[in-house]
């Protein structure tokens, strides 16, 4: 096993300009041009795509700026159906002077008529590079409202831009707030957490409650015998990746419920998956998530 320690987007993603222009993010995303195959053979000459993507930046360029936080990064998945983008939140915060957790507002359209922006915040943490989704009040569902109706008559396309008004702005700032308030009260609980000591007994049974749930039932005690008999590879990495993934060396995790979290949102993120893209799609957006989700829960109530 690698165990990297990177941003798990790296080579997925590029950093930009806040201040660019929703053309110049298409082109920087490459999406301004569609291929298709061709059945004689080859791939047929790239076409213009239509403005589905400009006017998802745009969305995304206008709720960052109308919410205060820079945009910071973009990135497509899966052959370019998943458009996303992270912008920066101030509240980043560290743990025992040593272990940096950065916080991020990440939106995202997985229809390609991108007519829906998806929503949420997540932390970053820098010493192995893992993230987790924070629950919070925010709304999670926003309609593009940066989308131009088509129409019958040249240039098919309404030439009017639709722009954010007060009341989506209002609704911006107040998903922005709750989305502060929630990395707020995860860095007390995080503070909480490293408070926890664990042992190897706990921490192996907190794994396969992570993993294998189905399998917790039945057992009275996890040693190195069950271990090795009954747990799957997810669960193998999991217990490894407490002590060795990056990271967790640090005073915050040396046998503590958070470096029970960490472990888990690392194996999601880098170890988990066909490939990179897979990967962070599953630990994004697929049952990765709600993986990490459980693991939280899991943690505090330790």
């Amino acid at each position: 096993m690698d165990w990297i320690n990177e941003k798990p987007w790296n080579g997925l993603s590029i950093d930009i300009n806040p201040n660019i222009s929703p053309h110049e993010m298409v082109y920087k995303a490459k999406l301004d041009l569609e291929t298709s195959w061709n059945p004689t053979g080859g791939v047929r000459p790239g076409r213009p795509k239509s403005y589905a993507n400009q006017e998802m930046f745009q969305f995304f360029k206008s709720f960052t700026e109308h919410g205060g936080v820079p945009l910071e990064t973009i990135g497509t998945l899966d052959n370019g159906r998943i458009v996303w983008a992270l912008a920066t939140l101030k509240e980043e915060f560290t743990l025992m002077k040593a272990d940096n957790v950065k916080a991020y507002l990440l939106m995202y359209s997985r229809n390609k008529n991108r007519e829906n922006i998806e929503i949420y915040f997540t932390t970053f943490r820098q010493s192995g590079g893992n993230t987790l989704q924070i629950p919070s009040e925010a709304r999670t569902f926003f309609k593009n409202i940066c989308r131009r109706p088509f129409t019958k008559q040249f240039p098919f396309i309404s030439l009017e831009f639709h722009k954010f008004d007060e009341s989506i702005i209002r609704k911006t700032k107040e998903t922005i707030t709750y989305g502060r308030e929630a990395i707020i009260d995860f860095a007390k609980n995080a503070e909480c957490l490293i408070n926890k000591k664990v042992n190897n007994q706990i921490a192996n049974r907190y794994m396969f409650d992570v993993f294998q749930p189905e399998i917790l039932k039945n057992l009275s005690s996890i040693r190195n015998k069950e271990v090795n008999e009954l747990a799957d590879k997810k669960t193998k990495i999991g217990i490894e990746a407490i002590t060795k993934a990056p990271g967790q060396n640090l005073e915050t995790s040396c046998m503590t419920a958070w470096s029970l979290l960490n472990a888990v949102t690392y194996t999601v993120d880098h170890c988990l998956g066909s490939d990179q893209d897979s990967r962070l799609r599953v630990a994004w957006f697929g049952p990765g998530a709600k993986i990490k989700q459980r693991a939280l829960e899991l943690a505090q109530n330790l």
